[in-house]
């Protein structure tokens, strides 16, 4: 299994959203405002300084699941010409899940 964490802008939620959906991922936890600088640009820390707010989503999923996610982000990286979605990988190696007996 592998765990997907992603930071990008809040205006990319629904973009972010659509991508799992067409890799076929329904479950995630999303941080729907988190403070701090992806890769790509200026900090975003909700302030009059740093406008603006991150969030971070995490989805843990089978590995070719997971290679379908990095592509189809990395496809929506390719049409915005500032800012994107920076994606990390882990493996999980333990899970303990809530809807498992």
């Amino acid at each position: 299994m592998k765990l997907i964490l992603m930071t990008y802008y809040v205006g990319f939620h629904d973009e972010v959203m659509a991508a799992l959906r067409e890799c076929g991922v329904r479950c995630y936890t999303r941080w729907r405002e988190v403070e701090g600088r992806c890769s790509c640009g200026d900090a975003r820390d909700g302030t009059q300084v740093w406008p603006g707010m991150n969030s971070a989503l995490m989805v843990v999923v089978d590995a070719d699941h997971a290679r379908r996610v990095l592509d189809a982000i990395a496809r929506f990286n390719a049409t915005i010409r500032e800012g994107g979605v920076d994606a990390y990988v882990v493996e999980v190696t333990e899970s303990v899940l809530a809807g498992s007996p």
